[in-house]
């Protein structure tokens, strides 16, 4: 299959990436830079924030993936405009053009469960409620993927299905070291001191190793539309601190818990629904939260 990968270097298009290589998968990479943990046939450097890139590179794609993203991370101050030029409005120019150019493929699009906002209450939202929530949530990343699930609900393509995954918080290998479980790993390792907040945030917790398998079968059963993809895992921050705690032999301290602040403590519960893809995908594979940190363990 001809895959296209907009955003070269993320963790999520390093594991999408990975999966095309080993499954024979020819690959073109569109980004600032070259992908620097997996092949590629052909490269094509493109600054979304500076120009577009020519859509008619990518019409002969049967999976382009938009992975481009902005506002991910927490240490870095992204300005406001170029969040909802990435996560907004690129991908949904992207869809128009396709559309206008009879493209025939599938166009797979990611929204997040942080679009969710502040909830404080143990529900699982399903698409249709991560679509329609009117909670206050505390940044424009939030706004900005708000922006694009719900333009997804609206828009329907008339020549190419279009995929859009909600998820949970992804992790694995090549996050960014900044982040709670490389960053617990990493302290542990070099005997840090470390600061979590009071860790009672809910997540839900997916390998990102695990989407690309997913994807695949979606597009091969041709799906389209919003679906979650809300993994096996949910744990509050203090238990995936204590697993990793236990992974090492080790016993967590109460005073490592509540000298840090972070936005997202205001959106307390983040989980959704299952159903669908449970529904459509019963006998899906996830890698359970435990053995991924063995991998983990490898590579830090």
């Amino acid at each position: 299959m001809n895959i296209s990968i907009i955003g070269t270097n993320g963790l999520l298009a390093t594991q999408v990436g990975k999966f095309c290589k080993a499954n024979n998968h020819t690959v073109k990479a569109f980004g600032r830079s070259e992908p620097k943990d997996y092949e590629f046939h052909t490269f094509h450097k493109v600054d979304l924030l500076e120009k577009d890139f020519s859509y008619d590179d990518i019409l002969d794609s049967d999976i382009i993936f938009y992975t481009a993203g902005a506002g991910i991370q927490s240490n870095q101050k992204d300005a406001s405009s170029d969040i909802y030029k990435i996560n907004t409005f690129h991908p949904i120019n992207l869809s128009k053009e396709l559309d206008l150019k009879s493209f025939t493929g599938t166009l797979v699009t990611f929204g997040s469960c942080f679009e969710i906002g502040n909830n404080n209450e143990s529900n699982l939202f399903t698409e249709e409620q991560v679509v329609t929530s009117m909670l206050a949530v505390p940044n424009d990343y939030c706004v900005s993927k708000r922006l694009l699930t719900r333009y997804v609900s609206c828009q329907k393509a008339s020549t190419f299905r279009h995929l859009h995954l909600i998820l949970p918080t992804i992790y694995g290998e090549h996050e960014s070291a900044h982040r709670l479980i490389p960053y617990t790993i990493k302290s542990l390792k070099n005997k840090d001191l470390m600061n979590f907040t009071s860790g009672v945030q809910i997540r839900q917790y997916l390998y990102v190793g695990d989407i690309p398998a997913i994807v695949f079968d979606l597009v091969k059963l041709r799906e389209n539309g919003i679906i979650n993809i809300p993994g096996i895992d949910t744990f509050s921050v203090r238990q995936v601190v204590e697993l990793i705690y236990k992974f090492y032999g080790l016993n967590v301290t109460e005073d490592l818990f509540g000298k840090a602040e972070r936005s997202d403590i205001t959106m307390l519960k983040l989980q959704l629904s299952g159903k669908k893809i449970n529904n459509i995908l019963p006998d899906a594979n996830y890698t359970q939260f435990f053995d991924s940190l063995k991998i983990y363990d490898k590579c830090l």
